[in-house]
């Protein structure tokens, strides 16, 4: 895909002194940050590369770590004059555009020790796709142990990864190196916000925002904002505006009659605090908004306010932000207001063995704190989207046992219900398992197959039938609702365009719009 930026800001690195690591829930974005995981003598996931100088070897005993048992020796080699050595490791953040990273590690030795970034853009023909940014000085080593720290913040949206490096410089430097860390840091006490996150907008329309900042829950009325639009074609577009004195900025995100259909992505950031929110824009023909508005403006909630909870597996999870709970939301906060709230509770991976564990806030539960205060506030309507990875069969067992055997799915469903029944009251709706492209599932196996290597079949028409007769069964006997999305999504006229054609299972945005306007119809026919 082509990618074409319309911006007039260079690549901007700002060195800032008002941020906030997330204390532990800081992710560590490096591999083998401290130096521990060795391969025949090196530190796995750092190199020297083919170009630079420098040597590298572990650095063991009493003084050669800051933290656990090893660290990592940098030697300076004289090449054409010059003592210098550098190692780094590259690293994918998920999110790079507008945000601040912070790039440490603890240090001693001999010489002085720098610390860089290298960002890389997508490489074109006869150009450099990369660049460094250096901190401004290097700082001089002693035999005690310091931490060497770079705050930074890009607004280069062409930037995609970066190189850490470390570098050692002056004759007979060595550096000896430990806790390595690369993580995103946030503004203390500032929130930026866009409303709403997600609009569905026709062709030759503009999705109608409003932004707003807080700072320690104060209403900010100043400030610079950038703005960042992503295109599902590729096409980047950035542009300043500034916040409004009455706190909040309206913001008209206009799109073509022509736009491409599909995912539009928008970044904001607040330049002074470094306050970044995201929001998307569902662009889609006018037929396909024309059938949501029309659904929407049947479905009768009650009681209000409500609030609305969706349990689930990575259907649910997955593409968050412009999934097919996002795209219910924005059609019944557009009907409501602020009389209905969301939550979703979806885990990637989850089938209903998994969620009974969790609602039993059993230890060992995966992901248990996706969970936590599950029903505060009280849920007035809670729905299940289940059954692809409880049906799937393995291939050790030549694709005849399922991952959830039929009997243990049917009670360990029954017992979910009850529990939601007793502890929220709520009304329950149990959707069916989608139906899936099997083709696509099916030659996934045998590749996987043919490379020998243990895998799950996923999508099998008579597992996915069979689980939802159990599906249906249980909701019956528990008075729940039941939503059949199999039989609407396997007899869709474009069946292929609801399903990730990598896959044959997870939703498109074709799938997500798909299954969205499905429960709005059932909500608008009670």
């Amino acid at each position: 895909m082509k990618r074409v930026v319309r911006c007039s800001w260079g690549l901007i690195w700002l060195a800032l002194g008002t941020s906030l690591v997330l204390g532990d829930e800081a992710k560590n974005f490096l591999r083998n940050p401290g130096f521990e995981q060795r391969d025949a003598g090196q530190a796995v996931g750092w190199q020297v590369a083919g170009s630079w100088q420098g040597s590298l070897e572990t650095a063991t005993g009493e003084d050669a770590a800051h933290g656990g048992k090893h660290g990592l020796r940098l030697s300076a080699v004289t090449k054409n004059g010059k003592a210098w050595g550098r190692v780094f490791q590259s690293v994918r953040p998920p999110g790079i555009t507008a945000r601040r990273f912070r790039f440490s590690v603890w240090a001693k030795g001999h010489g002085e020790c720098l610390l860089g970034l290298i960002q890389y853009r997508p490489a074109q023909p006869g150009k450099i796709h990369y660049s460094y940014a250096w901190q401004e000085k290097a700082t001089p080593l002693t035999d005690t142990w310091q931490e060497l720290s770079q705050e930074l913040q890009v607004l280069d949206p062409q930037v995609q990864s970066f190189g850490a490096v470390v570098e050692v410089r002056g004759d007979g430097g060595r550096a000896i190196l430990d806790d390595a860390a690369l993580v995103q840091v946030e503004p203390a006490g500032v929130a930026l916000r866009i409303t709403p996150p997600l609009a569905m907008v026709a062709q030759g329309n503009e999705a109608r925002l409003e932004i707003s900042a807080e700072n320690q829950g104060q209403r900010l009325s100043r400030g610079a904002l950038k703005f960042f639009l992503n295109g599902p074609d590729g096409t980047v577009t950035c542009h300043d505006s500034s916040l409004e004195t009455a706190g909040t900025t309206g913001y008209q995100w206009p799109f073509a009659a022509i736009a491409p259909t599909g995912i539009y992505r928008l970044i904001a950031l607040h330049v002074e605090s470094g306050a970044v929110a995201e929001a998307y824009a569902d662009i889609a023909e006018k037929g396909v908004i024309d059938a949501f508005e029309e659904a929407a403006a049947k479905v009768n909630i009650e009681p209000l306010p409500a609030h609305l909870l969706f349990l689930g597996d990575s259907l649910t999870d997955f593409q968050r932000g412009y999934n097919y709970v996002d795209k219910l939301a924005f059609w019944l906060r557009r009907r409501f207001g602020d009389n209905v709230t969301f939550r979703n509770a979806g885990v990637g991976g989850d089938f209903i063995s998994r969620v009974l564990e969790r609602l039993n806030r059993e230890p060992h539960a995966h992901r248990l704190s996706m969970y936590d205060d599950l029903f505060e506030p009280p849920p007035t309507h809670v729905f299940f989207f289940l059954g692809h990875n409880d049906s799937k069969v393995s291939s050790s067992s030549n694709y005849a046992a399922q991952a959830v055997l039929p009997d243990k799915f049917e009670a360990d469903y029954g017992t979910v219900l009850e529990k939601i029944r007793a502890e929220t009251k709520a009304k329950i709706i149990v959707l069916s398992a989608s139906s899936s492209v099997f083709e696509i599932c099916r030659a996934n196996a045998d590749k996987a197959r043919a490379a020998d290597r243990p895998h799950s079949l996923f999508g099998k028409p008579e597992e996915l039938e069979r689980y939802n007769v159990l599906t249906k069964r249980v909701a019956d006997r528990a008075g729940a609702a039941y939503l059949d999305v199999y039989e609407p999504t396997r007899t869709h006229p474009d069946k292929r365009s609801l399903f990730d054609p990598n896959d044959g299972v997870h939703l498109t945005n074709a799938g997500n719009r798909f299954i969205a306007l499905q429960i709005l119809d059932y909500l608008g026919g009670q």
